[in-house]
Formats: structure tokens, C-alpha cells, sequence
């Protein structure tokens, strides 16, 4: 594990960049929201997320690029929220909606690392980060501690949340990252004090993406793109992606249907809601650093061009899968992100969750350490 400084927040807290690296991919994340800037597939020298060249372009930028975000991703219906008969609210950011927990979200945290976290053995590399958020300051109940795992192991990067609210409470926490895998310019720089100066290019999009998805459920919208709470079958719908299907061919084919969200922004069930509403993976499982995750965890989707491909696995009962369609960015190396520079797949509970009956599995018991775990895994296609 290498480490770099990386300038210092408007707030004046200094920000550090962290270098995990394997045989086939190179990770950069910084602590200032727990970010991956840079997922690089070396024997392509490709970088596959989108992102920017300095700490200005993450406290400017809107799109949320390689962030951890929470205490509660996605959106809160009419920003409130009722929890142990107490009501909640927050001043809205998305039209009615609270979106990613607004101005105190997780994104625009700097963490820290925790001692003696960093490992290296044959073909892994390992950072833990942590951060308090208290209750004071983002208007949920109860201080919320986070507990973040980076493992780049071979042609994995794993990642592993694991949370506890002082008070019952509500958390829905997902990675944030934006992956085109046509690729950006690798040899990204680390200098916060050189900015590139060339000419405005921009980005390929995703419409060549092949895309297949591992969910024959999805959530239909009622307004302000809130659930309704209805599951719907995939099938003969635009939100058919269970077999491989161009992305960019949906996106033209459905554009009546999608118009109001100029694309994809939806969540997908991969397992009914149950009569737990407190989901967790124990603690006490304790995967090895070295585990195969794809064994452990459910496959969310995956997507690939001609040489190669990306599965997004975790233990989340859904996922948000968004086609980029609000992206309005000047990011690496001067390069404008527009709409479809980018595709997420970030598994998470459902968006609202917390005020939908049946629902309610974002719920945290005080005092609970709860833990989830996303993994992205690349594999080289013959050309």
C-alpha cells in the first residue's frame, strides 16, 4: 500500500490518496469520502471509473463519482422519515426527496485510517477506514459508526461495510462508483497542484456496454421516482436485462418510456423483502481477506465490452441501477462527463425503504453492529 497526499478540504482538513494494488488491478482511494478514484485494469492500462484530478473536483462536483454514500443512499420520500413514533425531516435536495442524506452524507466525510490496517501478502492489499457521523449533525437518530474494508485480492476489490448506531436508526450504505469500461487515460495524477490544461474532450459512453442483469424484479415508480412498494416482473419491460442486451440499444428503444428520467435510474429486487426488517450478515462469519467473495455473495449484474467485463456481486437484497443520465461534470484530465458517461450498479435496500410497509429492512437496532459487503470482480475476454 502506497500513500500520497492529496491537498487539504475547504474545511481545512488535509486529504490523503491510498495506492492498493495487485497483479492485474490498481486501486487509488482517498479518505475524503471514502472514494475510489481510480480503478486501473493494468495489463490493459485502462481506468475504468469516472473521476477527477484533484480534491476540487470532488468538493465541486455533484455526482457523487467513486463515493461511499449514506447514512442513507438514494431517496427518503418528502425528506421524513417516522422511527420509534418520532418523525423526522431534513431540508430537501431532490425536488420533495432527501437524496444521499444530504449536506452531512457520508461522501463528504474525511475518514481515517485505522492503525496497522494495511496488509500485503502474494497477490492481496488491504486498507480499513472509519469515520463517525453523529446524530447532531445529519438530523438521524443516534450516532452512526462506519467501519470500511478495501481488499484489492487478484481480480477482486472487495468491499466490506460494517456500521453501528448508538440509537435505532436507519442506514443504507452503497458505493458510489461510475464505471465505463472503454476506458480513461490510466497515468492519473496525483499532484493536486498540476491541473491538466488540454483541449475540452469528452467521454465515450456506455451505450456499447453489454449489460445483463441478475434480477427478475424491479420497483415501478409512483412520484418524484418513489417506489409505490409494488414488485414487478421484469419480463417484456424495458427493465428486461436477464439476458445480454446493448445498453445503448434499450436505452434508444424505450426512450418514450424512460423520458422522465432520461434513462435508467432504478431499483432492482434480488430478494423479496422479509419478515426481518433488521437484515445483517452476522459478524461472527468473519470472511478471511483471501476468500473468494463471488462464492459468498449474490450476483447483482454484469456488463462488458469487447475485451472485457465487470460482476458486481453482493449479500444486498437489490440494487439501483442508474445509466448516468443527469451527468453534467468536468472530470480527469479535462474530460466532460455527460449523460450515459457512466453506469452504476449499487446494491443497497430500497430507495424509501424505511417509510414503505413491508419494507423496513434499513432499520438498525441501537447498539447492533450490522455488516454488508460489495465486491467487483474484472475478467480479460479475448478480443
Amino acid at each position: 500500500m502506497k500513500r500520497f497526499d492529496w491537498g487539504t478540504t475547504a474545511n481545512g482538513d488535509p486529504v490523503t490518496m491510498y495506492e492498493l494494488e495487485s497483479n492485474t488491478i490498481k486501486l487509488r482511494v482517498i479518505d475524503r469520502g471514502a472514494t475510489i478514484v481510480d480503478f486501473i485494469v493494468k495489463p490493459l492500462q485502462r481506468n475504468i471509473v469516472l473521476g477527477y484530478n484533484s480534491l476540487s473536483g470532488y468538493e465541486g462536483g455533484t455526482a457523487y463519482l467513486g463515493a461511499t454514500v449514506g447514512r442513507v443512499a438514494n431517496r427518503i420520500a418528502d425528506a421524513r422519515c417516522e422511527i420509534d413514533g418520532t418523525e423526522y425531516s431534513w431540508q430537501s435536495n431532490n425536488g420533495p426527496n432527501l437524496l444521499h442524506s444530504g449536506e452531512h452524507s457520508l461522501s463528504f466525510a474525511v475518514w481515517h485510517l485505522v492503525p496497522q490496517s494495511a496488509k500485503q501478502a502474494f497477490n492481496y492489499d488491504k486498507i480499513t477506514l472509519a469515520t463517525l457521523i453523529r446524530s447532531e449533525e445529519d438530523g438521524f437518530p443516534g450516532d452512526l459508526r462506519v467501519q470500511l474494508d478495501i481488499i484489492v485480492n487478484g481480480t477482486d476489490v472487495n468491499l466490506t461495510y460494517r456500521y453501528m448506531t448508538s440509537r435505532n436508526s436507519v442506514v443504507n450504505i452503497t458505493g458510489h462508483s461510475y464505471f465505463n469500461l472503454n476506458g480513461m487515460d490510466s497515468d492519473t495524477c496525483t499532484n493536486t497542484d498540476i491541473v491538466a490544461k488540454e483541449a475540452r474532450k469528452v467521454q465515450s459512453l456506455i451505450t456499447n456496454h453489454q449489460l445483463r442483469l441478475d434480477a427478475v424484479r424491479y420497483m415501478p415508480f409512483g412520484e418524484n421516482q418513489i417506489p409505490t412498494g409494488h414488485i414487478a416482473i421484469v419480463e417484456r419491460t424495458p427493465f428486461d436485462f436477464s439476458v445480454w442486451r446493448t445498453l445503448g440499444n434499450s436505452l434508444t428503444a424505450y426512450k418514450d418510456e424512460l423520458e422522465e428520467y432520461r434513462g435508467y435510474d432504478h431499483h432492482y429486487v434480488l430478494r423479496l423483502p422479509t419478515a426481518n426488517k433488521q437484515f445483517t450478515a452476522p459478524v461472527n462469519t468473519h470472511f478471511s481477506d483471501m476468500d473468494d467473495m463471488t462464492k459468498r455473495l449474490s450476483l447483482c449484474g454484469a456488463m462488458h465490452v469487447d475485451d472485457l467485463s465487470l460482476e458486481v456481486y453482493s449479500d444486498a437484497p437489490g440494487f439501483q441501477l442508474y445509466t448516468g443520465n443527469w451527468l453534467d461534470e468536468t472530470g480527469r484530465n479535462g474530460v466532460y462527463y455527460g449523460p450515459y458517461s457512466g453506469l452504476c450498479i449499487e446494491p443497497q435496500f430500497a430507495p424509501n425503504d424505511v417509510n414503505m410497509p413491508n419494507f423496513g429492512e434499513s432499520l438498525t437496532k441501537g447498539g447492533t453492529i450490522y455488516e454488508r459487503h460489495i465486491t467487483y470482480k474484472v475478467n480479460l475476454l479475448n478480443g
